[in-house]
């Protein structure tokens, strides 16, 4: 368990984010083709009249499409503010009904215990890249979920070369390969928040025993990185190809593992 300071520090992090958050990555062209690439993943996944749970839920895009899709949402995140501005986003669609949103942790999800059992879990886009512990949280997570239930973790990419291309070719190249780091992992605002950037075989030895994955893709493995925003806009066109050479790249061996994103299908251990 991360200490207070720990969690102070990170709710403060996000706190600052939610207010930029929609102008840097969800509402900017690139953002907008991971998310709705993840969205076909998750609406195979989780069907109306189900009851889930979003860990890292931000400014509540997601919640707000699944239960604008009959999908009860038990909706998680860190930060005040951001589930301040899920509130206005809930009610701005008219699904409250459908969506209930607590000021919580990642690391403290087993004070759900009382509510289970959930018919499945998802996390989008880096919020559990943010969690140090990550087999702790599985333990605490797996108890909530019935047995066979499916975990959709969407987490930041190992090995991406347009990051590694990009900042290279701007004389970075402390942050060109700052994802590959071992050891105490990769760290970027590391005076707030401390992001790990473990491999997908790494992901899956800490979530084991209690999860079990299933499969898994790349995410924006040829759409540049949300940085590139100016550049994406330029070209539209060509960002918008990109974007649908992806939904089928980043199924592709070797070339999933070079997304920005990787989406990951893990599967609660028990039978269902």
């Amino acid at each position: 368990m991360p200490s207070t300071d720990l969690l102070r520090s990170a709710q403060a992090y996000w706190d600052a984010s939610a207010e930029t958050y929609e102008q840097d990555f969800s509402g900017t062209l690139i953002g907008r083709s991971r998310r709705h690439a993840v969205w076909r993943e998750l609406d195979r996944t989780f069907r109306p009249g189900q009851r889930i749970l979003e860990l890292n839920c931000g400014t509540g895009i997601d919640a707000v499409h699944f239960a604008e899709r009959g999908v009860h949402v038990v909706a998680c995140d860190i930060s005040p503010r951001m589930i301040e501005l899920s509130r206005e986003r809930v009610n701005a669609a008219q699904v409250q009904d459908k969506v209930d949103l607590r000021i919580l942790p990642t690391e403290n999800i087993g004070s759900l215990f009382s509510e289970r059992p959930f018919d499945g879990v998802f996390s989008n886009f880096s919020g559990l890249n943010c969690v140090e512990n990550l087999s702790e949280v599985a333990r605490n997570l797996a108890p909530l979920l019935k047995p066979g239930a499916p975990a959709v973790l969407c987490m930041m990419g190992r090995f991406v070369p347009w990051e590694i291309a990009w900042f290279l070719a701007h004389g970075d190249p402390q942050s060109a390969l700052r994802r590959l780091r071992r050891g105490n992992a990769a760290s970027f605002e590391a005076d707030r928040v401390k992001v790990q950037c473990p491999s997908v075989e790494e992901v899956s030895d800490l979530l084991a025993p209690e999860f079990e994955l299933k499969n898994w893709q790349g995410v924006g493995v040829v759409v540049p990185p949300s940085y590139m925003e100016h550049w994406a806009r330029r070209f539209a066109r060509v960002t918008k190809l990109l974007a649908r050479m992806d939904l089928v790249l980043g199924r592709m061996p070797v070339l999933r593992a070079m997304g920005d994103c990787v989406l990951m299908n893990f599967q609660r251990a028990g039978e269902e």
